[in-house]
């Protein structure tokens, strides 16, 4: 999936995009949308690593402080999902946990404005609102994803997710423009098994590295 609005980036140099970060980043909440679009641009055309960087999640922590990892990973799952008008209508957080709604709840938001997306909100002795998106609170959105995450039906060994972390930090690294990309975790008969879904056939490769990343081999003990 190409970043919205990405043809008008395609001139930009590495120096050119982090400029026009910090300049909407002065902005306020009206420039989140577009601190976005830039990131994932810098990241679905590998402009850091042409300048020799290890990653564009390296390059940002170096040369922009002011916007930790999370913050940019978040902005530019917005600015892939939704359009610029929704963005400053509902506000990056509304929009980043109706994606974690939908997610949770097999849902598609309502296209275009997502205001008409139907939320189920949690109440209490169990009873359920169902509301528009729009009328959501913040609160009201994070009790709906969590009243929608399905409860592991068994417990993880320690072992398995403390590896499990490693590797979501990994697709985290190498799939942060991409919200689509999941890996999911089950266990069955003692053992934890792992479900990748939503990798596009073009970023097969990009998937082999970081599963080759996440490879976290199993603690040495201490003999003595």
């Amino acid at each position: 999936m190409e970043t919205n609005g990405s043809s008008n980036l395609l001139t930009l140099t590495l120096e050119q995009v982090r400029e026009a970060i910090l300049a909407h980043l002065k902005e306020g909440n009206a420039g989140h949308y577009n601190i976005g679009r830039l990131y994932n641009y810098v990241v679905d055309n590998k402009l850091a690593e042409q300048k020799k960087y290890e990653s564009a999640q390296v390059y940002f922590n170096q040369h922009i402080q002011e916007l930790s990892q999370s913050t940019l990973s978040r902005y530019g799952a917005v600015a892939r999902d939704f359009t610029e008008e929704a963005c400053r209508t509902h506000g990056v957080m509304k929009l980043y946990t109706l994606r974690t709604y939908a997610k949770e709840a097999d849902i598609q938001p309502a296209a275009g404005d997502p205001g008409l997306t139907p939320i189920e909100v949690p109440r209490e002795g169990g009873k359920v609102e169902r509301k528009p998106f729009a009328e959501c609170s913040l609160e009201e959105l994070k009790q709906a994803a969590k009243h929608k995450r399905k409860p592991s039906r068994a417990t993880m060994p320690a072992t398995d997710a403390a590896r499990i972390q490693f590797m979501r930090d990994s697709f985290s690294r190498h799939f942060a423009q991409g919200g689509r990309v999941q890996l999911k975790t089950s266990t069955k008969g003692g053992e934890t098994l792992l479900t990748i879904q939503g990798v596009p056939l073009a970023q097969v490769e990009r998937l082999m590295e970081a599963l080759l990343d996440g490879f976290q081999p199993q603690p040495v003990r201490a003999v003595g």
